[in-house]
């Protein structure tokens, strides 16, 4: 199930009803009330049927709604097969209704489910040591639908006590984490083998937490002047990052130790892993990492509801790419999960198609028609051509991944949730350090708290802060992908924002003028340009001799002089532009975005001759562009000028919707999403930080 996909907004409108009539019956009278909880009981029902569909496509569906669809589902079904469904159901529903939102023995129903999950664990890896993964999965597939309905039942019987606040928010939080799994699972089973488990590894990882994350509050809690166990953080950061990097590193980390043998003449042959990257591993990866790290700091106390803090990892909104959320933050809107309010939703039904018209209506046709093509074939298309795919990349994933945010942060505020902001137009940023308090915000906030500052941040020397800094965009550039150019991606952010700052100090604390400071580092482009023209022949026969392409040591060289004027300039600018100058806002901007766009061309290349494959075509100064489409022309253009629109024209509109009447919401909704269906491209586009 991706936002994208044609079943979004089916699935997004059943998870919004179904989470809309979990409430407590007020009815008196007692026809009234059964009557209420017959109708409330089926409709959950009928939804649940509806979603499990949307997120299983083809599944079969064990009970009489399933018996109706067999002559067009092509299901068989045995004689009491449709009773599983009802039965399961009805086991829920009675038991949740007896017992309630029992608050004793937290602990040993996670252990159930650790040793559950431990279970299953064990018999896919036996499976899959016996080749009879298929025939485990046949055999567990009919229990699917059943479980789901008894969870749903168990919502409703929660749901159905009379005067119990706590069994309501239990309701809430169990909808949520079903919604939630679902979503996730949704994804999983469209792969192979026993990645269709990998719902089961993520909740481990989940229990895992919840369990480190209580036994720190437990030392913590008996001796609030001692330290808390730090092996129990270790073991929470070995785990979770260990996940991380047999799925996402294993191979990268492998193929680099062979090409380092290989150069210091040992022979040795990695054999790759070829792991399937699951969905959203980064993201939750570090949503988890920070919440027992937040409980080792004594900044949040550890959960005691292990159905709370799964569901604040799996919220699905945010699960597969963000933004990501803290524990601090969004923990407490999960343990009192908040009722749904008309205007909230209203204009998180708004944010969702805003979010869709800038994914269907301008990144895709941004990739598609030339992104795509030119950095594939960079020397196919002319210097104008290239040139128009970066900025035209650097639009794409700004809108694809400001998309996604906003879709999250719509659906959640849909359900009555809160997510953070992610993206503040951040090519209007003067500087680069602007840049990244506007782009992917939750993400450089988490790299500041959780790595920058622990590494120092700008605590000692200045050369320990410009470290830093260069440290923490390098891990940040390795987090984005198990690939050379990401991490030269990552190195180029670190050394602008650490020259940046440097700019900013020298400024400060010399008492250098800003015109002293930008003649200072042009005169150093000046002589560093003189100076590369001298040397150039010598850097490429020492590249030749070394067997490294002479483009590489060249642009380090050229980077190592001209960053400084660069940010010099920048510098300027901002301090300019903080006295009302509207040219040099502009200037600094327009340094910042071309900065920023060189950097994206590592970021999007598949590799480094892909890279200077681009850059070299750049340079060719060849204006023909017979390749480049009007559409892409109209959408480069359109997502230009949106950084342009003040932030009030937004703020404005979405206040204006929320104001009208339902029928005016409702038919401008339905006519926008016809027309982003009507322009969707036939072949899908995936989201880019999908793959992250």
């Amino acid at each position: 199930m991706s936002f994208a996909s044609a079943g979004f907004v089916p699935f997004l409108v059943a998870v919004f009803f179904l989470y809309a009539s979990i409430e407590q019956q007020r009815s008196t009278s007692v026809i009234q009330r059964w009557s209420s909880l017959v109708a409330s009981a089926l409709l959950t029902w009928a939804l649940a049927d509806a979603l499990w569909l949307l997120v299983i496509p083809g599944a079969r569906l064990l009970d009489p709604m399933g018996l109706a669809l067999a002559p067009w589902s092509q299901h068989t079904f045995s004689t009491y097969a449709p009773l599983m469904g009802p039965l399961a159901f009805a086991l829920g529903w009675a038991s949740a209704r007896r017992w309630g939102a029992i608050s004793q023995g937290q602990r040993a129903r996670a252990w159930a489910a650790a040793g559950a999950l431990a279970a299953l664990g064990g018999a896919v890896v036996w499976a899959a040591r016996a080749h009879r993964l298929p025939s485990l999965s046949a055999a567990l597939s009919p229990f699917g639908h059943p479980l789901w309905l008894c969870g749903w039942g168990a919502v409703r019987g929660l749901a159905a006590r009379d005067e119990d606040p706590a069994a309501l928010r239990l309701a809430r939080q169990i909808a949520l984490f079903l919604v939630s799994a679902g979503m996730y699972h949704s994804w999983a089973v469209t792969t192979r083998g026993a990645y269709q488990y990998l719902l089961a590894l993520i909740l481990g990882t989940v229990v895992l937490d919840y369990f480190l994350a209580l036994w720190i509050g437990d030392r913590t809690s008996r001796s609030p002047a001692a330290r808390p166990p730090f092996a129990l953080l270790i073991a929470s950061l070995v785990a979770n990052l260990g996940i991380l990097a047999v799925f996402k590193y294993w191979d990268f980390f492998g193929r680099s130790a062979q090409w380092a043998a290989t150069h210091a003449g040992l022979s040795w042959t990695f054999v790759p892993a070829a792991l399937l990257l699951p969905a959203g591993i980064s993201f939750h990866t570090f949503q988890s990492l920070s919440y027992t790290v937040d409980v080792y700091r004594a900044k949040l106390r550890a959960t005691p509801s292990l159905i709370e803090f799964a569901t604040f990892v799996l919220f699905f909104p945010q699960l597969v790419a963000g933004p990501i959320v803290r524990a601090e933050e969004f923990l407490r809107q999960i343990a009192d999960p908040p009722p749904i309010r008309e205007a909230h939703a209203a204009e998180g039904m708004l944010r969702v198609l805003r979010g869709l018209a800038k994914k269907l209506a301008l990144a895709d046709p941004l990739s598609v028609y030339l992104v795509d093509r030119v950095f594939e074939r960079p020397g196919a298309f002319s210097s104008l051509e290239n040139l128009l795919a970066v900025y035209g990349y650097a639009f794409q994933i700004y809108l694809d991944f400001s998309a996604y945010s906003d879709i999250a942060i719509g659906s959640a505020a849909l359900l009555g949730f809160t997510l953070p902001e992610n993206f503040r137009t951040p090519y209007r940023s003067s500087d680069l350090a602007a840049f990244w308090r506007r782009w992917h915000i939750t993400l450089s906030s988490w790299l500041r708290d959780y790595l920058y500052i622990p590494l120092g941040g700008s605590r000692g020397s200045d050369a320990r802060t410009y470290r830093n800094l260069f440290i923490t965009m390098l891990l940040g550039g390795l987090w984005h992908g198990a690939n050379w150019t990401f991490i030269a991606w990552g190195a180029l952010h670190g050394g602008g924002l650490a020259i940046t700052r440097a700019m900013q100090r020298a400024r400060e604390r010399s008492g250098l003028s800003l015109s002293r400071l930008a003649s200072a580092t042009g005169a150093l482009a000046l002589g560093g340009a003189l100076i590369h023209t001298v040397i150039s022949g010598t850097v490429r026969a020492m590249a030749a001799r070394a067997g490294v392409d002479p483009a590489w040591p060249n642009l380090l060289f050229g980077w190592l002089y001209l960053a400084p004027a660069w940010a010099a300039l920048t510098v300027w600018a901002e301090a300019r532009a903080e006295r009302g100058s509207l040219v040099a806002k502009a200037l600094g901007a327009l340094l910042t975005f071309h900065y920023v766009c060189f950097a994206w061309v590592f970021f999007r290349a598949e590799s480094f001759e892909r890279a200077r494959e681009v850059l070299a075509a750049i340079a060719e100064r060849t204006l023909d562009h017979p390749n480049v489409p009007r559409w892409f022309v109209a959408a480069l253009l359109a997502a230009a000028l949106s950084h342009v629109v003040p932030d009030r024209a937004w703020t404005l509109a979405r206040d204006r919707f929320v104001r009208a009447h339902y029928a005016a919401k409702a038919a401008l909704l339905v006519a926008a999403f016809v027309a982003l269906r009507s322009i969707t491209l036939p072949a899908s586009v995936p989201f880019i930080y999908f793959q992250f």
